[in-house]
């Protein structure tokens, strides 16, 4: 006997879900309410039906939908659900006691479909309904939770979205979820339409732009019948007046992306609608204490509406990386509620935006020095987006501000070797008419520093000379002491120790006036180096050990590392290679906790060095071809200081070895990633390989994949960079990465490997 039910006939294709719906199975055999919330356009409705039709045997009394969205009068609730039961009206009895007592014994499944308008009255029924049916369970569909208590809140996720640079395979394309969906509908109005290679790419950025939401995704697709795949895609930049034209039999909210998304906007508060707005002008997710920053005193208590806002699905709460609540809403939320932004208003929550992250970062500039720079670290890299949106708003309204917030970024921009982009922000900052004294010369210092990693030794020193003439201007401070500092390293880079030893003897001057453990350590730390240079090693030894205590007493790991480096070349002159390898091990797991790619090399060419004076040449080649690898994406060049010896090291080694097994060495260090190199140098297990995709595409990332497909065309490494946007440089990289992973030699058999596993571009 069939289970009575009125769940609708599927008039299209269900794509995907397979996984959630497994999911979902489990969590409705082990409660009976969960609820599937998720802003418009998520695809809930049609994910509870199928979910409702999977379950139909488990339910002998009845599987039945209540749609919700027509009742617009609390009152009609509970006849609504009754009606869909099938309980009919009794003479001088309330309908809400007829649908109990049917229910009471019954073993059915209710499927209450978008609630979000009647939140209360809805509560308050199925709470009746849990109390004294004990066999009925109860899905939800509600763009925000009852509340009840034992209700399973379930988000319901966007379809999985391609990998936009890899979308040039239509099979692999095709392994999308929010991809099948597209070409299926779009199929309706084009028959016999099939993905290629031409139009895999605009499909792909389509799917990912419209961030796998089912509703945009159909609407797109039902502008086939009348533009290519481009024209779509050149056109989502206003997707609320492209993505209109759905089923005339759907829901009025489900006909245009704007509907769907007016339909939840409708439904907030006064307040709600006001942190909604302030809250668009955030890039990439925010923390809670940059929402209190950005909103102004109109939106009350920030934490209590933001989490409504959540509740109601219009911003999405998951974990960051430093332990911190992010909260983020979808683009095409975002895109909504700036639109609602008046001109006046955004002048002034951009101000907001960019005083609250010069704070941050101010803030990130002490704390990188400190035992939470590690969290400090990952929260600047959650926050890039909104950094440089920030960056962009000071240099056109605010430019101080600009000046303070590129001398901020300074550190983070040295630790994540983030040097083109550090330099092309402070260039613009200083082309700005700010007279802000001490900004300009911290910024005139970081980008000194900056040019010195990259080898520009005229550019730092003409950047260090005039920081230093604004720095004395100042008096002793942070600034005069980076400046004599960064002067004498540079003094002894280019072989003039006897001016690099004053500015150091100076500079350590300084830093005891300012009383700062972490200056004195990083002061004692370049005086060690001019001792070594003089051949006094057990003073620079003491001197480095020293500058090391001060750096563990102040909790910074990652300058830690540079000293440990430091030392060990001591005691490499003091003929203690035990001591010397000890450091550099030392040394290396630092720098890959903070996947510092600069220090490693340096630590790997070190190492090197121990290798060859412990008679083991060959893995010293291999070391040394490692860590070019391991630099070269960072666009830092090795230190001049260190430069001498490891050419003497490669050259000692290579004398000793037939050429041949000295090239296989260097060709087995160049076709390590970094984690390889560094398993080979400090004999820890080598990591578990990376893993490829169901089509064997190894570990490549969008990018590499793509460089990977134009050099199967024949492209040169610059034709490359050109086809990209990208730096010669950049593209060099990306070679050699691709090399590296993929353990191969040559251009041609990257081109073969791109054929056989990537068709063609």
């Amino acid at each position: 006997m069939a289970t009575p039910n009125n769940l609708p006939a599927e008039v299209s294709s269900f794509v995907g879900r397979e996984h959630q719906l497994a999911e979902l199975r489990r969590l409705l055999h082990r409660s009976r309410l969960v609820t599937l919330t998720g802003p418009g356009g998520a695809g809930k409705t049609r994910l509870a039906l199928r979910l409702a039709g999977d379950l139909i045997q488990r339910h002998r009394d009845g599987v039945f939908l209540i749609e919700l969205a027509p009742v617009l009068d609390a009152r009609l609730l509970e006849l609504t659900v009754a009606t869909a039961c099938g309980v009919r009206e009794q003479r001088k009895r309330p309908i809400l006691e007829v649908l109990l007592k049917t229910l009471a014994t019954s073993r059915m499944l209710l499927v209450l479909d978008g609630c979000e308008h009647l939140v209360e009255p809805c509560a308050a029924l199925v709470g009746r309904i849990q109390r004294s049916c004990p066999k009925v369970t109860v899905l939800i569909t509600s763009r925000e939770p009852l509340g009840l208590p034992g209700e399973v809140i379930w988000r319901t996720p966007s379809l999985s979205i391609p990998d936009t640079a890899g979308g040039t395979r239509p099979e692999m394309l095709l392994q999308s979820e929010a991809v099948r969906l597209f070409v299926e509908r779009a199929r309706l109005s084009r028959p016999g339409l099939e993905l290629d290679a031409t139009s895999s790419p605009a499909v792909a950025q389509i799917c990912a732009r419209l961030e796998g939401i089912p509703l945009a995704i159909e609407l797109a697709a039902g502008l086939a019948r009348v533009l290519t795949f481009d024209d779509i895609l050149l056109r989502l930049h206003d997707r609320f007046r492209l993505l209109t034209g759905g089923s005339r039999t759907a829901l009025p909210r489900h006909q245009t992306l704007r509907a769907a998304v007016d339909w939840s906007y409708g439904l907030l508060s006064p307040e709600e609608k006001d942190l909604f707005i302030q809250l668009s002008v955030f890039a990439g997710g925010f923390e809670l204490a940059a929402a209190e920053g950005v909103a102004d005193g109109t939106s009350g208590d920030v934490l209590s509406t933001l989490t409504r806002l959540v509740d109601k699905s219009l911003v999405v709460a998951e974990p960051g990386a430093a332990r911190q609540t992010r909260y983020r809403m979808l683009d095409t939320i975002r895109e909504y509620a700036f639109e609602k932004l008046h001109d006046g208003d955004e002048a002034e929550i951009r101000r907001r935006h960019g005083q609250h992250f010069l704070e941050f970062t101010r803030r990130g500039h002490t704390e990188l020095r400190g035992r939470h720079q590690l969290d400090w670290l990952n929260r600047l890299d959650e926050e890039q987006g909104n950094i440089r949106l920030a960056l962009e708003w000071c240099l056109g309204e605010d430019p101080e501000s600009a000046l303070k917030l590129v001398a901020n970024m300074d550190r983070y921009w040295i630790m994540r070797g983030r040097l083109e982009e550090a330099i092309g922000w402070i260039d613009r900052a200083l082309e700005t008419p700010a007279r802000e004294t001490e900004a300009r010369t911290d910024a005139l210092l970081t980008r000194a520093r900056l040019r010195w990693l990259q080898g520009d030794y005229p550019g730092a020193s003409r950047d260090a000379d005039v920081g230093a003439e604004m720095a004395e201007r100042i008096g002793p401070s942070v600034s005069l002491f980076s400046a004599k500092s960064l002067r004498g390293v540079l003094s002894s880079g280019t072989g003039d120790w006897a001016t690099a030893a004053r500015l150091h003897d100076e500079a350590f001057q300084i830093a005891w006036q300012l009383r700062d453990p972490w200056w004195v350590a990083s002061s004692l730390n370049n005086l060690g180096l001019i001792a070594l240079e003089r051949g006094d090693y057990e003073v620079a030894r003491g001197r480095l050990e020293q500058a090391l205590e001060g750096f563990r007493q102040a909790g910074d790991e990652f300058v830690t590392a540079l000293s440990r480096d430091s030392l060990a070349r001591i005691y490499m002159k003091l003929k203690n290679t035990e001591a010397a390898r000890h450091n550099w091990l030392e040394a290396v797991a630092l720098s890959t906790h903070f996947s510092d790619a600069v220090t490693s090399s340096t630590v790997l060419e070190g190492l090197a060095e121990v290798e060859h004076a412990e008679g083991r040449d060959e893995r010293a080649i291999t070391l040394i071809a490692a860590a070019k690898v391991v630099r070269a994406p960072t666009g830092a060049e090795p230190q001049r200081e260190w430069q001498k010896s490891t050419d003497e090291t490669l050259t000692g080694s290579r004398a000793k070895l037939p050429r041949t097994v000295a090239d296989a060495a260097s060709r087995r260090g160049s076709s390590m990633t970094t984690a390889e190199a560094i398993s080979y140098a400090t004999g820890s297990p080598a990591p578990p390989a990376a893993p490829t995709d169901s089509n064997g595409n190894g570990p490549l990332t969008s990018r590499e994949k793509q460089v990977a497909l134009l050099i199967a065309d024949g492209l040169t490494n610059p034709e490359i960079a050109g086809r990209l946007r990208m730096a010669e440089r950049t593209a060099d990289a990306h070679v050699e990465h691709i090399r590296n992973k993929l353990g191969l030699r040559s251009r041609s058999q990257i081109a073969v490997w791109a054929h056989e596993r990537l068709g063609t571009a």
